[in-house]
């Protein structure tokens, strides 16, 4: 919560009595920072660490025809249809919306919290949207395809932790329908890391 509370910008950070949604809300401010600052999308990933990434040039909209119908989650006409009409020209929304619940599962993993367990599922969630985006622009941008590995990585880590599952998270690997995003995986991040870690 300091960490978080230390970098948003303008002297006022967010606070709230539910620490899960100080991390996640402030977590955004930050973003919001980075973007002011840099002219270009910007996530924070704690331990003053963060990544700048260009915009993919892509839609919300054009990453969310992509996402298969058996893992469009409880998430997904939130963040993924209602928001295009604020964020249709920047799909990096879907990294900044990934980053806040995954800063809120590590909060909650550090903070040792019982409650928002729908944290870890949300950023599990959230895998598949991430990988979509780099699929809707056809990006060859190496930092966006690090960045999206190694938070998977660190969301699967934590989630193995907290012993959080999402049975959306299983059906990547086996959802008939998401068949042709399994196969962009696997081209796009090489068969080794996605067998590894995807399990697929």
């Amino acid at each position: 919560m300091a960490d978080i509370a230390s970098h948003q910008p303008g002297g006022r950070p967010y606070r709230n009595a539910d620490r899960i949604i100080w991390v996640h809300e402030g977590t955004h401010d930050v973003h919001a920072g980075l973007r002011d600052r840099f002219n270009r999308p910007g996530f924070y990933v704690l331990n003053d660490h963060a990544v700048l990434l260009w915009e993919p040039t892509t839609t919300l909209a054009a990453v969310a025809r992509l996402v298969p119908p058996s893992l469009q989650g409880d998430n997904y006409s939130l963040y993924m249809l209602q928001a295009q009409g604020d964020w249709d020209n920047q799909p990096s929304y879907v990294f900044d919306e990934w980053s806040a619940y995954t800063n809120g599962l590590e909060a909650r993993q550090r903070l040792n919290i019982q409650e928002h367990e729908e944290t870890g599922r949300f950023a599990l969630e959230f895998i598949s949207y991430a990988i979509c985006v780099p699929w809707a622009a056809q990006s060859r941008d190496p930092q966006t395809k690090a960045f999206i590995q190694w938070q998977t990585v660190r969301v699967l880590n934590l989630c193995h932790e907290a012993d959080i599952r999402s049975s959306l998270f299983d059906r990547l690997r086996d959802a008939p329908d998401a068949e042709p995003l399994r196969d962009y995986a696997r081209a796009y991040f090489g068969p080794a890391w996605t067998r590894r870690h995807l399990g697929f």
